[in-house]
């Protein structure tokens, strides 16, 4: 079941990298600054990943085509997905200035307080239910999770403790400008949902992102309960606040869990 899911996960987020890389090649001398941004946000990926693939030893070279097949994928959802909500009349980077990255028409500035403000009760929120669901039923992480989630070879001390944190913010500033930006938008546009069916859009990213998350702990079920209004909640956050305050929230929840976890705040063996 685990291995099925996992297989229709990555074929439908292979289907839409393709409709979305599609929909970047038909418009792309329509949204050139959208690209240029994508470009920025992918190249501050790359450098905060590389000392990650670098101490990654033997999973080094599929680290190494991950990576590569990963910035490709955030390019195109980043660019596309900035268009789509520019074109809705919303802004996907509210708190960014005038002139960055070239998104002048495209950004409407948001106030900086309550957004982070949005970001911290969500990620405060997610804490505690997690920690409550956790200590409700003690999950262990599958086999699959400990290799996954291994020490570099290569790293220890402090620099393991710097590593873990680096690939924990990327991960969740992967995971929000492909999800909830990308795939989010990418329904909303294709089905008209920019009205009150945006939920839709929402629920669809939502059970997909949770579909990825499979297979990490046992029982299953546990990890499930865990995402899925999580990202009811962030594809809201991102629809009102913009994809900022989600990046900070899912950063914010990452570091702190896995604090927690080291702590022995968080039962998971």
């Amino acid at each position: 079941m685990v291995v099925a899911l996992s297989i229709i996960h990555g074929l439908v987020l292979f289907g839409f990298f393709v409709a979305v890389g599609i929909a970047w090649l038909t418009k792309r001398g329509d949204i050139k600054d959208c690209s240029r941004f994508a470009a920025i946000v992918v190249g501050v990926l790359a450098i905060a990943t590389l000392p990650v693939v670098f101490f990654s030893g033997m999973f080094a070279w599929f680290l190494a085509f991950a990576f590569v097949v990963g910035l490709a994928r955030t390019f195109v959802f980043t660019a596309v997905g900035t268009s789509y909500c520019a074109d809705a009349g919303f802004a996907a980077f509210p708190l960014l200035r005038p002139g960055v990255g070239g998104l002048d028409e495209h950004n409407a500035r948001l106030a900086i307080g309550s957004t982070m403000v949005a970001a911290f009760v969500v990620a405060g929120g997610w804490c505690v239910y997690t920690g409550v669901l956790f200590w409700a039923f003690s999950p262990e992480l599958s086999d699959a999770a400990e290799r996954f989630f291994a020490e570099p070879e290569a790293a220890s001390g402090s620099d393991s403790a710097v590593l873990a944190l680096i690939a924990l913010s990327v991960v969740a500033l992967e995971e929000e400008l492909i999800y909830r930006l990308g795939i989010q938008n990418f329904v909303a546009r294709v089905f008209g949902w920019w009205d009150r069916r945006y939920w839709l859009a929402i629920l669809i990213s939502a059970t997909i992102w949770t579909v990825g998350h499979v297979g990490m702990l046992e029982p299953g079920w546990v990890k499930l309960a865990q995402i899925f209004p999580l990202g009811i909640v962030l594809g809201w956050l991102a629809r009102k606040h913009g994809i900022e305050a989600c990046i900070v929230a899912h950063v914010v929840f990452n570091i702190a869990v896995a604090a927690m976890e080291a702590a022995g705040l968080i039962p998971i063996s």
